[in-house]
């Protein structure tokens, strides 16, 4: 595996100036709680105090990210202990947030040594499509970092592999692993979909993966036991070789397609202020969208 050249392909990103972050902090003020925002999403489906001059030019610098990479970093986002600002930021850029039950559209995600939960575990995870056994997944995925790792920025690292980029470099290396991606019809179950989802991972140019639910369906069903094992350790190399490291303060927000591209997120640490209950660790808030 030849390493991405990191010359040629920069983390696509915008910086907000003094100007923007004073407007998303100016508006967060007046909008009051977590709850209130969610409250005004689920009624009338935007944030009130968007349209203006200010948030109309950040959404066009992250809309002409997207369309060249399918991701975007945005830098100096104004921090925040719930994730309103990253809530804004959403909204800025999706018109069809998903909501939870309970009315809530932000999910809060705080890693931990004490579990095993895919989200919340310090170990380095796969790279992967979120709510992948839905009838209808998410287009885009949008994370804010809450409290950055405490071994930040060489921990609570997040990646980005390319659909495009992931089919061309495997096509080149491994013809068998990009024709399973592919054309191989393939099972996929997990707890959202215990009947699981059954098709080709790569359709009309999106793509819908999760090594877990590969792996689950194997196990419980004896399903996709061809190379299976292979095929999962050659994707996750190709995919951290076309990938950069993304470090994220407290804040800022990764905002990436969830049809085009896999996110990853890599190895987490804690800092124990007093063991084994009291610790620091890598806290985010996550959106996904139906729209782009």
């Amino acid at each position: 595996f030849v390493p991405v050249d990191e010359e040629m392909n920069e983390i696509p990103e915008i910086t907000l100036n003094d100007r923007e972050i004073d407007a998303f902090l100016e508006l967060r003020e007046r909008l009051g709680t977590l709850e209130d925002v969610e409250g005004d999403l689920l009624v009338s489906g935007v944030i009130p105090g968007l349209r203006s001059e200010v948030f109309e030019s950040i959404r066009q610098k992250l809309a002409e990210l997207w369309r060249a990479r399918d991701y975007a970093v945005l830098r100096k986002l104004p921090a925040c202990p719930h994730g309103v600002t990253g809530l804004i930021a959403a909204s800025l850029c999706f018109s069809n947030l998903k909501s939870y039950r309970g009315g809530k559209v932000v999910k809060h995600f705080r890693m931990s040594p004490w579990t095993k939960a895919l989200s919340h575990t310090l170990a380095s995870g796969f790279f992967h499509t979120d709510l992948n056994t839905a009838d209808i997944p998410p287009a885009a995925t949008a994370m804010q970092c809450l409290d950055p790792d405490p071994g930040a920025p060489i921990y609570g690292q997040l990646r980005v592999a390319r659909l495009d980029d992931l089919i061309a470099f495997l096509q080149s290396s491994h013809p068998e692993t990009a024709a399973f991606l592919l054309h191989s019809t393939e099972f996929m179950v997990n707890e959202a979909s215990p009947t699981g989802w059954e098709g080709a991972m790569v359709k009309d140019g999106l793509i819908r993966y999760h090594p877990e639910s590969l792996i689950a369906a194997q196990k419980l069903f004896g399903k996709n036991i061809f190379k299976l094992d292979i095929h999962l350790s050659v994707i996750h190399q190709a995919a951290l070789a076309i990938s950069l490291p993304i470090s994220l303060d407290a804040g800022e927000m990764l905002l990436v397609s969830n049809r085009r591209a896999l996110h990853q997120r890599g190895t987490c640490t804690v800092r124990f202020k007093e063991f084994p209950s009291k610790f620091e660790s890598r806290r985010v808030s996550v959106f996904h969208a139906y729209d782009e």
